[in-house]
């Protein structure tokens, strides 16, 4: 029976703590956190690219249409 106790107790101490357990889990999800956090910049950043065209294109649009008001008042 002591052998039996000794066994169990010998076992319980060469299970890996919480925090070792929580530290692995960490090690394991922190490159896949990151590799979504870069994920998410370069989408935000792809996003503002094409926002920035769009309203170049709509100040280009804008100032043409300032010339063409202009050009037709002084008509």
């Amino acid at each position: 029976m002591q052998d039996m106790i000794k066994q169990l107790v010998d076992a319980s101490k060469s299970q890996p703590t919480h925090q070792q357990l929580s530290q692995e889990l960490w090690n394991s999800v922190q490159p896949i956190h990151v590799a979504q956090r870069e994920l998410v910049e370069i989408q935000h950043n792809s996003h503002m690219n094409l926002i920035r065209v769009m309203v170049e294109a709509r100040y280009k649009d804008t100032q043409a249409d300032i010339g063409g008001i202009k050009e037709a008042l002084q008509n």
